[in-house]
């Protein structure tokens, strides 16, 4: 008896579920209030210094990293393009970190470095960077493996440089890095 009679309550909840449906459905929606009356905007006046702003997306590939230590910078050659439909950056900035496994939780990387004019010839740029750095662990043999994590941006050059929370040691999405002038650390 319980039975049926949860299910002649479910039956009827069921009834009027679709009844009010139905009846506040085939309803016309009340008329939208009329737009206020608007004030005429003024006209903005667009400049390329506005629309070749802070943030234009730019690509980039690294071709070529190379650390020299006797001189204490990096040098890399970078490919970068840019979005054709967008206006084009006036500068670019450059900023790179150095690390190896031979020593975990070290990098070493200089200031970013401003690019100016990259994409003057069109939308594909291959720029040449030179970078200071200090800091740098030595290699501890000739075979010392040393990796870069390049990062590129048109916004400033605080947004260039990566935050400690997103420097990587994984060694998956750095480049390899050419050792110049390094002189093996004594043991």
């Amino acid at each position: 008896m319980k039975k049926l009679a949860g299910l002649l309550a479910f039956a009827f909840a069921l009834a009027c579920a679709i009844v009010l449906t139905q009846y506040y459905g085939s309803r016309e929606p009340a008329p939208a209030p009329p737009p206020p009356p608007s004030i005429p905007a003024l006209p903005v006046a667009v400049s390329d210094a506005t629309t070749a702003g802070a943030s234009v997306p730019v690509t980039f590939k690294t071709q070529l990293v190379a650390l020299d230590f006797a001189s204490r910078k990096a040098h890399l050659t970078l490919d970068l393009e840019r979005d054709p439909a967008r206006a084009a950056p006036e500068r670019v900035w450059v900023w790179a970190y150095f690390f190896t496994s031979e020593a975990s939780g070290r990098y070493c990387a200089g200031e970013p470095v401003e690019v100016s004019k990259p994409f003057a010839a069109g939308n594909r740029a291959s720029v040449n960077v030179e970078i200071k750095v200090a800091d740098c662990p030595a290699p501890r043999n000739a075979s010392s493996t040393f990796y870069a994590r390049v990062n590129v941006s048109s916004e400033s050059s605080f947004a260039a440089r990566l935050t400690e929370q997103r420097i990587s040691y994984d060694i998956t999405q750095a480049s390899p890095v050419t050792i110049e002038g390094a002189q093996p650390k004594k043991r």
